[in-house]
C-alpha cells in the first residue's frame, strides 16, 4: 500500500521546515508521494535543494528555500513565496529544530537562547505567519513537531522545555483558530535517527538507553513518521 492509497493531497500545497534531513526530508517525500506540492525549506540550502531535486526527478512538484525559522523576515518570505509560486497555502509542517544535550548546571545563556530561539520561537513564528495566511484563505492545517521530551524527562533541559512549550502553544492555537477552519496539531515522537540526533546516538550508552525506552526495541527511522 502506498501513501497515496491512504492520503490524496492532489491540488494541495504547503511547506516543510527542516526538510533537508531526517524527519523533515521523509515527510517532504511523503507529501509528494501523496500528490501534494511541497516547498522544502532548511537553514542549509544544499539540503533543501537536494530533496527538492529528488522529488522533482520522481515526477513530483517541489521548490527549495533557505530559511532560518527564528528569523521573522525569512519566515514571512517563506509564506509569501509559497503563495506567489503556487497560489495557495493549505498546510504547514513546522519541523525545524536543534538539539544540545548538556548538563543543566553547564548550560550557557547563549546555548539556552539559541535552542529556544529555533525550537520554540521558530515554531511560533512559522505558526503565526501560516495562521494569518490560512485565516485569510478560510482554513488550513498546521502541524508542529513536538517531542516525547516535552511530556516526560528523557532529554536535555532546554530541548525539553522548548518542546513542552510547543505542545502548549499548539493547544492554544488550536482553540483560538478552530473557528477560522485552521486546525493546529502537534505530534511527539521519541528518538528518530537524523542529522540532529545521530551525533548523540554515536555514544553507545546513549543509544542503548534510548532503545531500552522503546517497546519496539529500536531507534525510530524517519520513514516511521510519514504515516503520522
Amino acid at each position: 500500500m502506498s501513501v497515496r492509497d491512504l492520503f490524496d493531497l492532489s491540488g494541495k500545497c504547503g511547506y516543510v521546515t527542516g526538510a533537508g534531513s531526517g524527519r523533515g526530508r521523509a515527510i517532504a517525500r511523503g507529501i509528494a508521494a501523496a500528490g501534494g506540492t511541497v516547498v522544502v525549506s532548511d537553514v542549509r540550502r544544499d539540503g533543501a535543494e537536494s530533496i527538492a531535486e529528488e522529488i522533482q526527478s520522481g515526477g513530483g512538484h517541489a521548490t527549495a528555500l533557505c530559511v532560518d525559522v527564528a528569523d521573522k523576515t525569512q519566515v514571512e518570505a517563506l509564506i509569501e513565496e509559497t503563495v506567489r509560486k503556487w497560489g495557495r497555502l493549505d498546510f504547514a509542517f513546522n519541523n525545524a529544530g536543534i538539539l544540545k544535550l548538556e548538563k543543566p548546571e553547564e548550560i550557557s545563556e547563549k546555548n539556552w537562547d539559541e535552542e529556544l530561539r529555533v525550537d520554540l520561537t521558530g515554531a511560533f513564528l512559522c505558526s503565526q505567519a501560516a495562521g494569518r495566511q490560512m485565516i485569510g484563505n478560510g482554513g488550513g492545517k498546521i502541524i508542529n513537531t513536538a517531542s516525547i521530551s516535552g511530556l516526560v524527562v528523557n532529554s536535555g533541559l532546554t530541548y525539553s522545555t522548548a518542546k513542552a512549550g510547543v505542545i502548549q502553544m499548539t493547544r492554544v492555537l488550536a482553540m483560538r483558530w478552530a473557528r477560522h477552519g485552521v486546525y493546529v496539531n502537534c505530534f511527539s515522537p521519541g528518538y528518530v535517527r537524523s542529522g540532529m540526533t545521530e551525533p548523540h546516538l554515536t555514544r553507545h550508552e546513549v543509544e542503548q538507553a534510548m532503545i531500552r525506552q522503546k517497546p519496539i526495541s529500536r531507534i525510530g527511522e524517519p520513514a516511521d513518521i510519514v504515516g503520522t
